[in-house]
């Protein structure tokens, strides 16, 4: 489940049943080892150093089930209780997320919030690329502010070229299979446009210049990209 910083809910939507039931199985195990433990703690009459608020503070801090346990009392008269209404409060969004806003419903409809939070995912890559998958913006080794900004400025260039180039592409991805099955990437594309070459060969001392002959895949590609040798 995703939040943001607002109010009201702009939308729920409910995911795949098997989600659901692994959400539901994985807090109910939790719960039980959270339980399991705190009641050793409990029952337990030995002396410790810690107190037994700090030793059932970090049994529901290691499993996360802090919002779920209701604590009454101190010391030796501690107790704890689940707190139903919040656990069946939480098993209503198993296999849901919500998005969250304060705009207001005529600036914008619960389908146009969710959209444009599954927009920003676009600018999570985009940031991801630019800094270190592949273009590679930091470490700036440049000592004066006019080369830094040529480096950012060739940077976002090359994104900005990047990101034209996916626009392009776009057909060969949509027809490319899922998962395992899937083929196609924006880095496989680049990595079979590497293999046509350009060399300059010297026979009898006279030059030519062979360029590699690409094959039906590579020309697919440049011509989506509008390429020409």
């Amino acid at each position: 489940m995703r939040r943001t910083n607002a109010s009201k809910p702009a939308c729920k939507q409910r995911s795949q049943p098997a989600l659901t039931n692994k959400e539901a199985a994985t807090r109910a195990a939790l719960l039980k080892k959270t339980t399991e433990e705190l009641d050793a703690i409990m029952a337990s009459t030995r002396k410790s150093k810690y107190s037994k608020e700090m030793r059932v503070g970090k049994v529901v801090g290691k499993y996360k089930m802090g919002k779920f346990v209701k604590f009454e009392g101190e010391g030796d008269s501690l107790s704890y209780a689940l707190d139903d209404a919040k656990i069946e409060q939480e098993s209503h969004l198993d296999g849901c997320y919500a998005i969250y806003t304060d705009v207001l419903p005529e600036d914008m409809t619960a389908v146009e919030a969710v959209e444009s939070y599954k927009r920003l995912m676009r600018v999570e890559q985009a940031f991801r690329n630019m800094k270190m998958v592949r273009l590679e913006l930091r470490p700036v080794y440049h000592k004066t502010d006019g080369r830094i900004r040529c480096h950012v400025f060739i940077c976002m260039l090359a994104y900005y070229v990047m990101w034209h180039m996916k626009q392009r592409l776009r057909p060969l991805f949509e027809c490319d299979g899922t998962g395992k099955a899937r083929k196609h990437t924006f880095d496989s594309v680049m990595e079979r446009l590497k293999c046509i070459r350009k060399d300059t060969v010297d026979f009898c001392k006279a030059q030519s210049d062979i360029i590699t002959e690409p094959t039906e895949e590579q020309n697919y590609i440049m011509n989506l990209l509008g390429i020409r040798l």
